[in-house]
């Protein structure tokens, strides 16, 4: 019987290759962090580290490549376009977008060791001692999710508020403008507010609301879980006790990562209906 020299090529197409040969397991994961310093480009070196370390202990048949955003609306429209398997996302964007784009935490960061974080309201010294006597804009780096911000800080929707609320990349001359009766207030994470307190502008701030404590910046996967998915979350976890990890985690800010935080569930706001009950 004469052998047709295309059919091995075409058991090749429909059964993926000889005996033992798979295709690579594609890993990719983007940094959403808006209102964060830097742009794509500069961030680009840590990303490719990252990505370079996950590929290394997670095997030869694992291709990782990374991607940052520090704006809201191109990250949204590539996890629209080209979902990634999993990220590191800024709490607003996992509080108002978790559902639509499949989020499950599977890791928590830890900036400068905290397992918790805390959003303060600084307003001018002068300034009313309660937040809802407050006008104008405030202005931080969390408020690019507003809706997400103004529930978690207020428990209320962004139009109920008594002042609007503004995004910005630049916190410090934020806190100058409101020292400066240029804006009503400007909000804090917990790292921020314990810089203010170590600059002589902080003697001209005072803080008039806080939230309760928050999760910090997740870690999540996008989409159903899978065994890919345990494995991650095990090498995150032990990146704290490896020393070739302790560079590339200087880079990306924290001491570690932890488990993910039991309280992101409970975070979820709908981008269309605002503050939850």
């Amino acid at each position: 019987m004469e052998r047709n020299p295309w059919m091995f090529l075409i058991l090749l197409l429909v059964l993926g290759g000889p005996a033992g040969v798979s295709a690579a397991d594609v890993l990719d994961f983007a940094v959403i962090a808006p209102g964060q310093p830097g742009s794509p480009r500069e961030a680009q070196p840590v990303m490719d580290t990252l990505a370079a370390y996950v590929q290394k202990s997670l095997g030869p048949d694992v291709i990782v490549k990374g991607r940052y955003f520090n704006e809201r609306k191109p990250a949204l429209e590539f996890l629209q376009r080209t979902p990634p398997r999993w990220g590191i996302v800024s709490l607003g964007i996992y509080a108002e977008h978790a559902g639509r784009y499949r989020m499950t935490p599977i890791a928590s960061t830890r900036p400068a060791g905290s397992e918790k974080d805390r959003w303060r309201l600084a307003v001018d010294r002068d300034g009313p001692d309660d937040w809802k006597a407050l006008r104008g804009t405030v202005q931080g780096t969390i408020l690019f999710e507003k809706e997400a911000a103004s529930c978690l800080l207020f428990g209320s929707k962004a139009k109920e508020l008594p002042f609007s609320l503004a995004g910005t990349l630049q916190p410090l001359r934020s806190l100058r403008s409101v020292a400066g009766g240029k804006a009503a207030g400007v909000v804090l994470d917990r790292l921020q507010y314990d810089a203010l307190k170590a600059l002589p502008l902080g003697k001209r701030i005072k803080i008039i609301h806080e939230s309760k404590e928050l999760p910090t910046t997740p870690v999540v996967w996008f989409g159903p879980p899978d065994e890919r998915m345990n494995q991650l979350a095990a090498l995150l976890a032990g990146m704290r006790k490896d020393p070739e990890a302790e560079g590339l985690l200087r880079l990306l800010q924290t001491d570690g990562f932890g488990p993910a935080d039991p309280d992101l569930p409970g975070l979820k706001v709908p981008a269309d209906a605002g503050c939850s009950p």
